[in-house]
């Protein structure tokens, strides 16, 4: 049994929320499992990750929300990298909107159609898998961006659980949902596709096969996780904060955590890899030196897979608790006000599960 320190906070001995919110917290178990095996070659992984990182910031903060732009960027490289992106999460926000009273359908129907993307008839995670590289969506960037910010808007809300002021009126119309992104939001998702188109998608064409967009794994069951992009067998995490590449303990653990959570190895992870899309920084890896490096020695991953799902197993809240899917909640505003503000000293992660 772990000792706890006179004046320390005991280990949690649950899973509380995303894996992400596990690895953010020092007592978790999840954390504890990554930091018992991951951490001996932490330092030197860094050192090397900060040295080869670009000082050059080619996508400056316009003072939109990071947050919402975080995540309006990672509908933009789904919809550069896929003609017809899968856009079940917007579905869900729209079904979560409309108890609420707020009918987005008209809208969210109309801007799909434009873009040529179909909305699911099942709220269920139907994959989004695709044979790539491919030709991505042809929609006139300045509409796509639209569109991302207010996909962008519509998918926190439904991940964040948040009360929204009941609307009572008419369906909201297209033309009012896409006049909701600030300029200064829209000048931000320019420069990512910009960065996107010149650096990220050119690297990643060699990276030949299945590709998925914002997969869920195995044990996601276990601990709700879902990654940005698997390219063929790489395993890919957009970042987008301001602060300078510097391969952060979370941001470490979160790729060797996705890659532990896919039990079955229904994904051939072979390399993982992180995008810092503010600088233009690509990095990746083979995945078995990357275990190697952290861990500073071989890694067993099936049996490291197996003792991972093991302790989420024994970790799980008990019956009729259950992990907050929309933990959080927003102030009682409209849509139109939640991705305008910006906190000076906020940098959220954009993403379901960060």
């Amino acid at each position: 049994m772990q000792r706890v320190a006179p004046g320390d906070a005991a280990p949690d001995s649950v899973i509380r929320g995303r894996l992400t919110a596990e690895l953010d917290n020092p007592r978790s178990p999840v954390r504890r499992f990554l930091d018992e095996r991951f951490t001996a070659g932490l330092r030197g992984a860094q050192r090397l990750y900060r040295e080869s990182a670009p000082a050059a910031l080619l996508v400056p903060s316009e003072g939109a929300n990071p947050g919402t732009v975080g995540t309006a960027a990672d509908w933009l490289l789904r919809f550069l990298v896929s003609p017809s992106p899968d856009i079940h999460l917007v579905a869900r926000g729209v079904a979560a909107f409309a108890r609420a009273q707020f009918d987005y359908s008209v809208a969210v129907s109309e801007i799909a159609e434009t873009l040529g993307v179909v909305i699911p008839s099942r709220l269920a995670d139907p994959g989004s898998g695709f044979e790539g590289p491919t030709q991505g969506n042809q929609a006139d960037p300045e509409y796509l961006a639209r569109a991302c910010w207010a996909f962008a808007l519509i998918t926190e809300a439904y991940r964040a659980g948040p009360k929204v002021v009941g609307y009572g009126g008419p369906p909201l119309t297209a033309r009012w949902v896409l006049s909701i992104a600030p300029q200064e939001a829209l000048a931000e998702l320019a420069r990512f596709r910009r960065v996107f188109e010149t650096t990220l998608i050119p690297a990643l064409a060699s990276w030949r096969g299945r590709w998925e967009l914002g997969p869920t794994f195995g044990g996601s069951s276990l601990i709700p996780a879902d990654a940005d992009l698997i390219a063929a067998g790489l395993l890919l995490d957009l970042k987008t904060g301001r602060s300078r590449p510097a391969l952060n303990i979370v941001d470490a653990l979160q790729l060797i955590g996705y890659t532990l959570l896919d039990f079955e190895d229904e994904f051939a992870i072979r390399a993982v890899g992180i995008f810092s899309a503010r600088y233009g920084y690509l990095r990746t890896w083979p995945l078995d030196e990357y275990l190697a490096r952290l861990a500073d020695h071989p890694i067993d991953l099936p049996a490291t897979r197996a003792a991972f799902r093991e302790m989420l197993l024994a970790a799980q809240p008990h019956r009729g608790s259950g992990i907050a899917r929309h933990a959080g909640s927003a102030a009682d505003v409209p849509l139109s006000d939640a991705g305008s503000r910006c906190d000076p000293g906020e940098e959220t992660d954009h993403r379901e599960d960060r």
